[in-house]
């Protein structure tokens, strides 16, 4: 019998092959907007797409001194597969250029990536990643090691406040003003929060600068499941110099669980020497939430090392679920 073939395909359009019965949907394929410099994929003895990734390796985010490689868009019907599939792209890579191999990542970690690897079994919440569990064990045998790993928490929201009444006051002094986003004026809102982003993670790991049109076109998709209540930004004379960014938790709600409110991202710009506000502003979007009914709100998808985890702890979190991202020296 034929072994399953490999396929490369420069640039983000497509495959027209068909996919395998037992293959998730093309929905978890990288989308042509997310400009893969490549896909791969690998078909059965029909013809049958058994397999499928990504590929990125031109403006991707360093790691040391060089470009990473990066794999998203995964999905393969079987271990086989997982590892036929995966041992060509890393070839391909390497061909490349790149040094080492990292995924999953849709090209930089704007867009999707990380796989869940641990989960006490609390359901999915929106805007959360998901993959077959099997997953992650099948890039191990494929050579992949854990590269770097994140948490989300449960916060239990009882409507008592966690910051000192002091630092409100201090912050107030200083001219710090906490608002809600202003829907009518959303696109200007992204780019002031774009531009916080920017200057607040440039120190985090595997960081890469995000255009300013992607990052809004990215929250354009979203804008109608955004409460603007539970999206805070903070200014000072005028200018935006910090954000925390809310959303409710839809997909629970709609399959009848608990209802919580997805603390998504936090950001203070660091030139702007306000100590505190980070917190500040989690309290403010935990008290809105408890007041709109909420028992609840998860920290999500926080970085091993970020500091943000100091707050959910000062919140008493419980980690329910763990990702990682996987790399392989090339």
């Amino acid at each position: 019998m034929k072994p399953p073939a490999f396929h490369c395909q420069e640039g983000s359009a497509c495959p027209e092959f068909p996919m395998g019965g037992d293959l998730p949907t093309p929905d978890s394929m990288a989308l042509p907007a997310e400009y893969p410099d490549a896909r791969v994929f690998l078909t059965n003895t029909a013809g049958l797409v058994i397999a499928h990734a990504a590929l990125w390796w031109k403006n991707t985010p360093l790691v040391g001194d060089t470009h990473i490689g990066a794999i998203g868009g995964f999905a393969a019907c079987d271990a086989g597969a997982a590892r036929r599939l995966l041992d060509g792209a890393t070839a391909h890579l390497r061909a490349a250029g790149c040094r080492i191999a990292v995924g999953p990542m849709n090209g930089n970690t704007w867009r999707r990536h990380r796989f869940v690897v641990e989960s006490d079994g609390h359901g999915p919440f929106m805007l959360e990643p998901r993959n077959p569990p099997e997953y992650p064990g099948w890039w191990r045998l494929a050579g992949f090691t854990e590269l770097s790993r994140y948490s989300s928490s449960s916060i239990r929201l009882d409507g008592n406040p966690t910051v000192a009444p002091g630092l409100k006051e201090r912050l107030g002094r200083s001219g710090i003003i906490v608002r809600e986003l202003d829907p009518h004026r959303y696109d200007d809102e992204l780019r002031a929060i774009h531009a916080i982003s920017l200057k607040s993670f440039a120190a985090n790991f595997l960081y890469s600068p995000l255009d300013e049109e992607e990052f809004i076109d990215a929250y354009r998709m979203v804008r109608d499941r955004v409460d603007p209540c539970f999206v805070r930004i903070a200014e000072r004379a005028g200018t935006a110099c910090g954000f925390v960014f809310a959303i409710r938790d839809l997909e629970a709600e709609a399959r009848g669980g608990i209802p919580a409110v997805i603390v998504k991202t936090l950001a203070v710009d660091p030139d702007a020497r306000c100590a505190g506000l980070g917190n500040l502003l989690v309290d403010e979007v935990h008290h809105i939430g408890w007041e709109s009914g909420y028992t609840a709100a998860i920290h999500a998808l926080q970085h091993e090392t970020n500091t943000s985890l100091k707050i959910t702890g000062r919140h008493q979190g419980r980690v329910f679920r763990r990702y990682a991202l996987f790399s392989q020296p090339l």
